[in-house]
């Protein structure tokens, strides 16, 4: 992509290394970065978005699919693209890919996979997720890759990037630790949490420094977060590097997501509900009053009311 539009994009940097503080070299080092991406929501899609249009090489890892809801969450979809369901990741791929190098995933980003993102020079949340959030510190502690923690909640953003400090201390503080499924959010709010990780994304991989401290936004508070010794960053146990688990919560109201052993084209085939939406992806069913998605790649994620409900509506629909 970069040797095709060449000419182009050092135009389409022009205003970027005409500013003060940043200059050609600085543009060259982002084109020599890779930067992954784990969640592709709100947030995570405007990070993603923004980090491709600076001519940054990204990973991107989300291993949900696109609802009516992200056309109002996200300016990177469209309503074509979440009628039919596309896999987040790859549906982001589809136009980031035309300004960089994409790589993309859809699935869940864990301990056993976590190699998908090694080669990156920082990682960027975007996940509303506490469990990946945990996932992506004990990884950044392990193999000292620095990340940035994003959050939107409601109408109000966080920023902060870990190097030295430590997330796994900082959540020990629970009033700090919220979700967009309890607390809603506000669009624009996401948009200045990604545009605030963005802009210290760019200050980290051109070599600027990033003070290590929680932003609070768009009040403009920043707080210190203390190191406190914990058995991430103190004892180095990586507890959700070894963690596996067969159901886990996806943000959305009752979303879970499974890991199991079944057929796709078995999915594929299932004679029971209305078949929302089909791709080369997955196949999308509303089976009593509730959306039950099979991927390609063995997961599927099921509107329920707790985890042993959507274990026995997936084991009802596949009949194991």
């Amino acid at each position: 992509v970069k040797s095709t539009l060449h000419q182009y994009l050092n135009v389409m940097y022009s205003r970027f290394t005409a500013l003060q503080e940043y200059r050609e070299e600085h543009q060259k080092r982002l084109e020599e970065s890779t930067v992954a991406v784990v969640g592709l929501g709100a947030t995570g899609s405007a990070i993603a978005e923004n980090l491709a249009r600076h001519g940054v090489d990204l990973i991107l890892v989300d291993r949900d699919y696109l609802e009516r809801k992200d056309v109002y969450s996200s300016g990177l979809y469209n309503p074509v693209q979440c009628k039919n369901s596309l896999p987040k990741a790859e549906a982001s791929k589809k136009i980031l890919g035309t300004f960089t190098e994409v790589e993309a995933y859809s699935t869940s980003l864990n301990g056993q996979n976590i190699d998908l993102v090694s080669s990156a020079d920082l990682l960027m949340d975007g996940t509303d997720n506490l469990e990946a959030r945990q996932v992506l510190n004990d990884f950044s502690k392990k193999e000292d890759v620095p990340w940035i923690y994003t959050a939107a909640i409601a109408d109000t953003a966080y920023s902060m990037l870990f190097e030295e400090k430590c997330f796994n201390c900082m959540i020990e503080k629970p009033q700090q630790v919220a979700t967009c499924e309890t607390d809603g959010i506000l669009r624009e709010v996401s948009q200045i949490a990604a545009a605030k990780s963005t802009k210290k994304a760019v200050e980290f991989l051109t070599g600027k420094n990033v003070d290590e401290s929680l932003e609070v936004l768009p009040e403009g508070r920043v707080l210190d977060v203390e190191t406190s010794g914990c058995e991430v960053c103190s004892r180095r146990n990586y507890p959700h590097l070894e963690k596996s688990s067969s159901v886990s919560t996806v943000c959305g109201d009752g979303k879970y997501q499974l890991k199991i052993d079944f057929d796709f084209d078995q999915a594929k085939n299932i004679d029971a509900g209305e078949v929302k939406a089909e791709n080369g992806y997955l196949v999308r069913i509303n089976f009593g009053g509730r959306d039950v998605a099979f991927f390609n790649s063995g997961r599927v994620i099921v509107e329920a009311e707790d985890e042993g409900h959507a274990e026995s509506t997936v084991s009802e629909l596949l009949g194991i």
